[in-house]
């Protein structure tokens, strides 16, 4: 009998599993003498000799086909049998005090093995467990399951990106920022915990949990946004793929926010003169593309996507269809096109600024199309100016200004670079060749001291050095300085003025709920007046009304 037996076990691995007969559960068959019986009872009783009488040997928890003794356990009994419970009621196990694993059993996969549903319940009592296998009968019965094993196991990991991927940029045509943007947030805050799990075995305590590390570490309430944007749609996605049976966001609710959100204030018009003026001193290469936003609000890829065939000098009119990103020209956020008119200093602007392309295209040998990009770096201006070099000129012109919002650290780690620099320099040693550092500390070594490369050292030193020259200048009007704030700019102006707001929220190329929530921004200068005609309406009504009384 035991060579028979071992003819039908699998012991390569860590369950040693029966390629018999099984039984709908899964559990091996055996027949002896005659009668059918379990594998692992027959297992045991090979080990442990014949089983007493009302003992029975209960299988291995995680492979029913199991056989290895050690994974087996003997349950002794002395009342009558157990009755077994009809087929598709589920069972329950208590794993520890107060958590129960249910599991129920509904038909086969299309390789002919049973399909197991689990889910794992935190309850007070049995009686409790009881009514929640219950339940998880009733749900897995009228809903859709897994139609293979991998999409039964697949991970979080794999779901977010096979969601991302082939659902998000490939179906609904998402932009890879958007993608790129969701990946972050998932491998930050989500992926170390979670990633290696079933997407299936998520849990709306575990979603909850996750959002809470996400408030206790001060983000935003956008930031915990995005991380729903992502969650809510995968679990939907997974549902209609029936992957899952119940999407743990669905009655999920963003909690509170710790992040206090910094103010950012747009320009003024002075400080908007003195921002273009010291754009056109220091950051020339940019300084047309920033008028230019702050004239139209335009976005910052719309910016440096213009071609030269989009502006109707006679009209003065510019279309804006495209915008870039990353290197990639693409349309525009609203996917529509939208005309802008110009006054005609700003058309004369932007003529000035083509004459002076054409003019470095003829010294250096090629010709610019008519199609060419207004603000290019390129001679012939084939290539569009990447957004991201703009971005880094408006970092650089900041900090000429003194208007840098870097965090405090990093402000603290480029003013230590600077001192660093500033040390005396060491005596060379003798026949040393090469050019002495520039300063006390070579970029490399002063890389090298805070852990950082030698172009971070360069780069930190001419921030701090900017940085420092500003606040000599005098004192420092801090506003936001960002591309974003002249689009703000441009809003607030119009309003302010009485323009109609569907008109500016067409030339912001949004609609006016958006422009309301995100653009229309007061400024200190409306602040006042609003401040003043408050004062006048109610403190000289009270002087006329004292004087009334008086006279009576």
């Amino acid at each position: 009998m035991r060579e028979r037996f071992e003819r039908k076990v699998d012991r390569s691995g860590e369950h040693h599993v029966w390629l018999g007969a099984r039984d709908s559960e899964g559990g091996g068959q055996v027949r002896v003498n005659g009668t059918l019986r379990t594998a692992r009872s027959v297992a045991w009783e090979l080990e442990h000799g014949r089983l007493r009488d009302g003992a029975r040997v209960r299988g291995c928890q995680d492979e029913p086909a199991c056989v290895r003794v050690s994974h087996l356990a003997l349950v002794l009994s002395n009342g009558p049998p157990r009755r077994r419970a009809p087929r598709g009621a589920g069972s329950k196990r208590m794993v520890r005090s107060g958590v129960w694993k249910l599991t129920v059993t509904v038909g086969r996969y299309a390789d002919g093995s049973q399909r197991r549903v689990h889910r794992t319940v935190h309850v007070r009592s049995e009686f409790e467990a009881t009514r929640a296998l219950a339940r998880f009968v009733t749900e897995v019965r009228d809903s859709s399951l897994p139609a293979t094993k991998p999409d039964r196991d697949i991970t979080v990991d794999e779901a977010v990106e096979q969601f991302l991927t082939e659902h998000l940029q490939g179906e609904r045509g998402r932009e890879q920022t958007t993608i790129e943007d969701y990946r972050g947030v998932h491998t930050k805050w989500f992926a170390p915990e979670i990633g290696t799990r079933r997407l299936r075995d998520i849990d709306e305590a575990t979603i909850d949990r996750l959002f809470g590390h996400m408030r206790q570490a001060g983000l935003s309430s956008s930031r915990m946004n995005s991380a729903r944007n992502l969650y809510g749609p995968l679990f939907r996605w997974a549902k209609r793929r029936e992957i899952v049976q119940r999407s743990p966001m669905a009655e999920f609710q963003l909690p509170t926010s710790l992040h206090v959100e910094q103010e950012h204030r747009a320009p003024e018009v002075d400080q908007l003169c003195r921002y273009l003026a010291a754009a056109l001193a220091f950051v020339p290469a940019v300084a047309p593309a920033l008028t230019l936003g702050a004239v139209t609000g335009m976005r910052r890829g719309e910016l440096v996507s213009i071609r030269r065939s989009a502006l109707d000098v006679k009209q003065g009119r510019l279309c804006v269809d495209t915008a870039i990103s990353g290197k990639r020209v693409k349309t525009t956020k609203t996917r529509k096109e939208r005309g802008i008119f110009l006054d005609a200093k700003t058309v004369a602007m932007l003529q000035r600024h083509c004459e002076q392309m054409d003019e470095r295209a003829e010294a250096c040998g090629v010709e610019i199309g008519p199609n060419g990009f207004v603000f290019s770096l390129d001679p012939d201006c084939s290539r569009p100016m990447l957004a991201d070099y703009l971005t880094q000129q408006v970092a650089a012109l900041k900090e000429h200004l003194g208007i840098s919002n870097k965090q405090p650290g990093t402000l603290k780690r480029e003013d230590e670079a600077l001192r660093l620099f500033r040390q005396p320099p060491a005596p060379r040693r003798p026949g040393q060749t090469g050019p002495a550092p520039k300063g006390g500390m070579s970029f490399p070594e002063i890389g090298r001291r805070l852990g950082r490369s030698r172009r971070w050292a360069e780069l930190a030193v001419r921030s701090a050095l900017r940085r420092e020259a500003a606040a000599a200048a005098g004192e420092v009007d801090y506003f936001d300085g960002s591309i974003l704030a002249l689009r703000k700019l441009t809003s607030s102006e119009l309003l302010d003025a009485g323009f109609n707001i569907s008109m500016v929220a067409q030339r912001q190329g949004h609609g006016p709920q958006v422009l309301v929530k995100h653009y229309a921004k007061a400024r200190p200068s409306a602040d006042r007046k609003a401040a003043d005609h408050l004062g006048r309406v109610v403190h000289g009504g009270a002087r006329r009304s004292t004087r009334r009384q008086a006279g009576g």
